[in-house]
């Protein structure tokens, strides 16, 4: 979900080698609900030194991210972040089959890292000014093998990170159960003390969850809920369906406000939206 309006993520490179795909990717500001990879491995490398994404609370910072299988996480990107993201299956060897589904933060030796980023960066730049050279299998597999050698080292040295604090753990739920509620009918705008009370918390302690979880109040989070699933429904709902009807029933009911809304988070006019989904499907 977007969290202000502008371009959306832009893969600037992709280099497909025998098992593993390498990209670098810029993404924007943005909440990501959970993700699923079906039995692939995504590790995910900052490349830059913006440190404010979190995920379920944790701090990312300049940490390696490994993705495996599938995870109902929340990840807060509150400024973009140039990524590099491999993408490969699970080899049937250590250290990638003692990791388990979920996600895991990795903090290897500064040496380590500094390593995984040259090999990173070298092949990219081969890949753009010599393709001869990748051209080639047996160099091909050559700069496979360094990458994973690299990223093996990575997960060998990772400084162990204490478990997730308890407190950050109880936060994840209590924003877990009250997306659920909001979404259950999205027409409905519940207050934050009703929601507090629905989810069995105190006023304070749901603003504190949703803050750190997701990096704002429970309203702005819902009204961020809200909009994309009327974008979403604009783009891909029933054809006979109007920008009034999917207001309403996302709960917006003052339809100036609405649109107002609506072009501050996505830069352009509900309106414009629709227009474009049925004209692409003509």
């Amino acid at each position: 979900m977007p969290l202000s309006a502008g371009a959306t993520a832009i893969k600037r490179a992709q280099l497909s080698l025998p098992v593993l795909t390498l990209s670098l990717v810029k993404t924007f500001p943005r909440i990501i609900r959970g993700y699923d990879l079906a039995h692939a491995i995504a590790v995910a490398v900052p490349m830059d030194h913006v440190t404010s994404t979190r995920i379920n609370g944790q701090s990312i910072g300049s940490s390696i991210l490994v993705l495996k299988g599938r995870s109902d996480c929340l990840v807060y990107e509150p400024a973009g972040r140039l990524w590099a993201v491999a993408y490969f299956s699970p080899p049937e060897r250590e250290p990638w089959s003692q990791l388990d589904d979920g996600y895991h933060l990795l903090s290897p030796a500064s040496e380590v890292l500094a390593s995984l980023h040259g090999s990173i960066s070298t092949t990219l730049e081969t890949a753009a000014h010599d393709p001869d050279f990748l051209n080639e299998p047996t160099s091909r597999t050559a700069v496979e093998q360094s990458l994973f050698a690299a990223m093996d080292a990575a997960i060998r040295s990772n400084v162990k990170r204490g478990p997730m604090h308890s407190t950050t753990d109880s936060y994840q739920r209590i924003v877990a159960e009250m997306e659920r509620l909001i979404r259950h009918d999205l027409a409905i705008w519940h207050k934050t003390t009703e929601l507090a009370e629905r989810v069995g918390v105190s006023v304070r302690t749901l603003q504190s969850a949703t803050q750190a979880i997701c990096g704002m109040s429970p309203h702005r989070y819902s009204r961020v809920l809200r909009l994309w699933s009327v974008r979403k429904q604009l783009r891909t709902g029933p054809a006979r369906r109007s920008v009034k009807a999917c207001a309403i029933g996302h709960g917006f009911w003052h339809l100036s406000e609405f649109a107002a809304s609506y072009r501050a988070a996505f830069g352009e006019l509900p309106s414009e939206t629709l227009h474009r989904s049925k004209r692409e499907v003509i």
